[in-house]
């Protein structure tokens, strides 16, 4: 996990404070952002290994940014783990969002707020588990 990259997208100075201070005291690296439109601009500058991503921005929502993300050649294999303080609202909206969009695949963890940190690094850890071994059996396969 130490140097593993984290982009955090969140319009609530408060939580994108928190979390990338947690995620850096537990040797992330992270860049942060309030909404989905700069999100994928340091996308272009950026690879991070795991999008945590707020529902509800300005602007683009986090939906439209999982969206984008997904049907991008270049950004299609980030883990995105979507955060929201509105679960039930969330698996239903996400859900019909995704179907609308030609069935997206959708996030690949949901978090609910307020975080729960040792649930946060575990799950960070399963992705970046799934990640290693995707990409190892794509090198053996080469």
């Amino acid at each position: 996990m130490p140097g593993d990259r984290v982009l955090v997208v969140d319009d609530d100075p408060d939580i994108v404070v928190y979390l990338t201070s947690y995620l850096e005291d537990n040797g992330f690296e992270v860049r942060s952002t309030g909404d989905a439109a700069h999100a994928l601009a340091l996308l272009e500058d950026y690879d991070p290994d795991v999008i945590l991503a707020d529902v509800l921005l300005p602007g683009r929502s986090g939906l439209d940014l999982l969206v984008t993300v997904r049907r991008d050649r270049r950004w299609r294999d980030i883990a995105v783990v979507m955060i929201t303080g509105m679960d039930e609202i969330l698996q239903h909206d996400c859900q019909s969002y995704l179907v609308s969009h030609d069935g997206v695949p959708g996030p690949d963890a949901v978090l609910g707020k307020p975080i729960d940190p040792p649930t946060l690094l575990a799950v960070l850890a399963e992705l970046l588990r799934r990640r290693a071994l995707a990409t190892s059996a794509a090198a053996t396969a080469d």
